[in-house]
């Protein structure tokens, strides 16, 4: 008599669970279509990559990152200034390196203290250049780097595999609880079942 009791409730409960884990499964497998008579069974993310890829490209230009947002984080005066320590490095480098190869002749009469001035003035103009060199960066990012496109192609280009990866472990909690909610509907179905024969009887 108790099992008869418990039965539906498991049951209930193992089902929802079932078919909840069952239909997350089903967003990614199979990744290949499986012929079944007239009908092609396929996960729906492999089905529906391309067209999922073009979405989020555009999504993620249009909400998130844009050309303005590009171009605004390049002339970000943080940026300028850690780039600052980079093009006097640089430039140190070329008058210790690079100078003294363009002809045998400035090598023989190059001191130190020449190329360390030739650094310092070298430094002085690109730092003085840096800020319209990123100005027009940003500019011809606007013109010839589409968010959208490098979007797209980074997720056409994904391994079902990958992006199953990726996708749980960002929403395994919420995956996890949509399988356990299935299992708590599953089982209230189940107790109400138990509750309808008890009353019957």
């Amino acid at each position: 008599m108790i099992l008869s009791y418990l039965l539906p409730p498991v049951v209930g409960a193992f089902i929802g669970w079932g078919t909840n884990w069952l239909a997350l499964k089903m967003l990614f497998r199979p990744v290949k279509p499986f012929k079944i008579g007239p009908w092609a069974i396929q996960g729906v993310i492999p089905k529906r990559q391309d067209a999922l890829a073009r979405n989020l490209g555009e999504m993620v230009e249009r909400e998130l990152v844009s050309h303005h947002d590009l171009a605004k984080a390049l002339s970000n005066p943080a940026l300028l200034e850690a780039l600052r320590p980079l093009v006097r490095t640089e430039a140190q480098r070329f008058a210790e390196e690079r100078l003294p190869g363009l002809h045998p002749m400035v090598a023989m009469f190059l001191t130190q203290a020449m190329k360390d001035k030739v650094g310092e003035m070298l430094a002085t103009e690109l730092e003085a250049m840096l800020p319209r060199m990123i100005d027009g960066a940003g500019q011809i990012l606007e013109t010839h780097v589409s968010v959208r496109d490098l979007v797209r192609a980074k997720v056409e280009a994904m391994s079902p595999k990958t992006m199953e990866d990726m996708l749980f472990s960002i929403l395994a909690k919420e995956f996890g609880f949509i399988e356990w909610s299935g299992a708590v509907l599953g089982g209230l179905v189940g107790l109400a079942q138990t509750a309808l024969m008890v009353f019957l009887n």
